[in-house]
């Protein structure tokens, strides 16, 4: 079938309270096989009509309103409404203070960023400040620099700051990574020029490598992805290929309730 948002998919059914942006709903199915990856599936509510029916027939397939949905969009409801003991209920009196906005905040957090590549230096930011004393006109200005958005070393390195998201399993938020990527200069051109076009977000996927540290992971350096540009005023979401390392399973199968805790707590020792 052809999905909006993933392009050309493989076919599957679902109830229809599992479409959408629903979570913790429950999510039944029989085991998937090597010829049924995708086996139909249903919420919790819905498994009671099969069992009340003694099974799918006619009569129940009817109350629970079977919808089609492509195996991308599958896989995000499979984790969003899986059920889980572990909720973050007990994290709406938390508080920490967030280091870009410098406000205090109550609940769960689930941003953690980083302001520059892991390759930016002491000295790369030095020559950028002495860049800026230099005239506009000057070939050697702005050949590194380092904002918000966008790192250039040496005019032969460049960067974009983005966002791994990690799809909460039994949840609808996701974890969120804000990183650095690598990319080619043709499209690090590119995406100065449309910074502030709309049509920004008709650019291709731009290949990447990962250009943070993540303590929490053996070593992220140099992982494979893809940077797709959003929209005016949001950053680039990374898509990690799948591979065996731990980050790229927790980007395609999910990351749980208690290590997104396990996180967040080490991450705001002493902060609250």
């Amino acid at each position: 079938m052809q999905c909006a948002t993933h392009g050309e998919c493989q076919e599957t059914f679902v109830c229809t309270h599992l479409l959408g942006e629903t979570a913790g709903l429950g999510f039944n199915r029989n085991e998937p096989t090597r010829d049924n990856p995708f086996p139909d599936a249903w919420c919790d509510n819905c498994e009671l009509i099969r069992a009340a029916h003694n099974g799918w027939n006619e009569q129940s397939e009817k109350l629970a309103k079977i919808s089609s949905l492509c195996s991308r969009c599958y896989e995000r409801a499979r984790l969003r409404n899986t059920r889980t003991s572990i909720t973050f209920d007990d994290l709406a009196d938390l508080r920490w203070k967030c280091g870009s906005c410098e406000e205090w905040h109550t609940g769960p957090c689930l941003d953690f960023s980083y302001g520059s590549p892991y390759y930016w230096s002491k000295e790369h930011e030095k020559a950028s400040d002495r860049s800026e004393l230099l005239p506009s006109w000057s070939k050697n200005r702005r050949k590194t620099f380092l904002d918000e958005d966008y790192c250039a070393i040496n005019n032969d390195d460049f960067f974009v700051r983005g966002i791994i998201h990690l799809p909460i399993i039994g949840a609808a938020e996701t974890f969120r990574w804000g990183v650095w990527g690598s990319v080619s200069r043709e499209n690090f051109g590119a995406l100065l020029k449309k910074h502030e076009d709309p049509k920004r977000i008709e650019l291709p996927a731009m290949f990447s490598w990962l250009s943070t540290q993540i303590p929490e992971y053996p070593d992220t350096l140099n992982l494979k992805m893809y940077a797709h540009i959003q929209e005016i005023g949001l950053r680039p979401h990374f898509r990690l290929e799948q591979t065996d390392h731990p980050l790229s399973r927790e980007y395609h199968k999910g990351i749980t309730p208690e290590r997104v805790k396990e996180i967040m707590l080490a991450r705001l020792r002493g902060n609250e």
